[in-house]
C-alpha cells in the first residue's frame, strides 16, 4: 500500500489493515493471485485463511456502514449528492504513487474537500 492511500486510510472508518485486505482481495477476485498468494501478502507477516476473511468481514462493514452514513446524511439534507460525486471525481484525480513531499498538500486539499461538503 502507498503512502497516500495509508494517509487516506487513516482518515476513514478503515483500518490500514483492512484497506489492505479489501485489496488483496480485489486482486484475488480479479484473478490475479491465487488465496495462498493472498495470505502471504501482508506487509508483517502470512496469516491464516479465517483471519483473512474476519478482516474482510470488518472491512466490509465499515464500508458497508460508510455508505450508508452518507446516504442519511444525504436523505436528510446534510450532504449534496453532487458535492460527494466531486469529492469521488477529486480522489480519482490523484495519482497513487503522489511524492511524499506533496503529500500533505494532498491530504490537506482531500480534507478542504470534505469539509466543504460536510457544513454543519
Amino acid at each position: 500500500m502507498d503512502g497516500l492511500q495509508e494517509s487516506v486510510a487513516d482518515l476513514s472508518s478503515l483500518t490500514r489493515v483492512q484497506l489492505e485486505t479489501l485489496k488483496i482481495q480485489l486482486a484475488l477476485h480479479n484473478g490475479e493471485i491465487n488465496m495462498d498468494q493472498a495470505l502471504s501478502l501482508r506487509k508483517n507477516s502470512r496469516i491464516s485463511k479465517g483471519t483473512h476473511y474476519r478482516i474482510l468481514a470488518q472491512a466490509r462493514s465499515n464500508l458497508k456502514a460508510s455508505l450508508l452514513t452518507v446516504a442519511v446524511a444525504a436523505q436528510i439534507g446534510v450532504v449534496n449528492p453532487e458535492d460527494v460525486d466531486k469529492l469521488m471525481a477529486t480522489m480519482k484525480l490523484i495519482p497513487s504513487d503522489v511524492d511524499e513531499e506533496k503529500l500533505p498538500e494532498v491530504l490537506a486539499l482531500v480534507r478542504a474537500v470534505v469539509d466543504r461538503i460536510v457544513m454543519l
